[in-house]
């Protein structure tokens, strides 16, 4: 499909976490696939219950994240020995939001009283130890939230972008990404999950928009990037017309995850084509992470994210 040329450079954001793969390879697949176009390397870990667990067994120290962000701070150093990095390369710390956390806990661990809440003070003041314990944090950091928005809407039924439970859940997200400072770039990422069963309508796009819209009037500090993710299956420019509530700020990035494996270029150039019907520049992304997928396509996904971005500026 031949599409206008986009007003500027396309740029490519990787949601997430790479499995059986070490910091060092990814760092190396992203720059030889990606680029400049790349916006921020990906956090080297694959971010799931694990790390809740821990912390929900009372092992704080292990669950630092001034630990993570180490790793992929030093996996983005010697990429920038081994070659010559655009200027502003960062590394990403990604965070998985606190929502209903006590249901990764083992039965022996001890119970939390107000777990999401507890979670999500400690996440905050991780933060501000990673910006203390790391010197680089302000110049080659980018902090990443893994909202649960399937978590959140299979718990919330009809109501998803209002009531108590997405009120608590943006309480600590906006304080987590108010710890942040204004010289670390914050990316929201609406997690829908991958090949778990959870399928997006357009009503979800409502619940999204407004969501983001209520997340960013509690902020005190910007967000950088708002990923919304986008289905394989998409009948018509319509589809996307709920985003057009989106109220997002002059300096936030939209980017639409809408590259899926199974349709390759072909399919995410349909996808954009219909988007660009009310959006008319937006950053490329994948609809998900690539944690659930097979070590053996990583390669070939990364390919693709290129692939779509040329296909959008020949």
């Amino acid at each position: 499909m031949v599409l206008d040329r986009f007003p500027a450079s396309i740029r490519i954001h990787l949601v997430g976490d790479f499995p059986l793969h070490n910091e060092h390879e990814i760092y190396k697949l992203c720059h030889a696939e990606l680029g400049a176009r790349l916006l921020y390397y990906p956090d080297t870990r694959v971010v799931d219950g694990d790390h809740i667990r821990t912390w929900l067994a009372g092992d704080h120290e292990a669950a630092r994240l001034s630990n993570q962000a180490r790793n992929s701070l030093n996996a983005l150093k010697a990429l920038k020995e081994a070659v010559g990095l655009q200027s502003g390369a960062r590394a990403t710390l990604s965070i998985l939001a606190p929502f209903r956390i006590s249901r990764f806990a083992r039965p022996e661990h001890p119970g939390v009283p107000d777990a999401d809440g507890a979670y999500g003070a400690w996440l905050t003041k991780e933060i501000e130890r990673v910006v203390t314990e790391l010197a680089s944090s302000s110049a080659d950091l980018a902090v990443q939230i893994k909202l649960p928005f399937a978590d959140l809407a299979e718990a919330a039924g009809t109501d998803t972008a209002n009531g108590t439970l997405s009120d608590a859940l943006l309480d600590s997200v906006t304080n987590i990404i108010d710890a942040v400072p204004e010289t670390i770039p914050v990316a929201v990422h609406m997690n829908c999950r991958d090949g778990a069963g959870f399928k997006i309508q357009p009503m979800h796009f409502v619940d999204m928009a407004e969501l983001s819209n209520r997340l960013q009037e509690r902020c005190v500090r910007r967000i950088d990037l708002l990923h919304i993710p986008v289905p394989l299956v998409v009948s018509d420019e319509s589809f996307f017309a709920p985003l057009r509530r989106l109220a997002l700020r002059s300096e936030s990035r939209l980017c639409l995850g809408l590259i899926h494996l199974s349709d390759g270029v072909e399919g995410a150039m349909r996808r954009i084509a219909l988007a660009r019907t009310g959006f008319p520049e937006f950053a490329l992304a994948a609809r998900s992470g690539f944690a659930a997928r097979e070590p053996a396509v990583i390669a070939d996904f990364v390919k693709l994210h290129a692939d779509v971005a040329l296909a959008c500026e020949s």
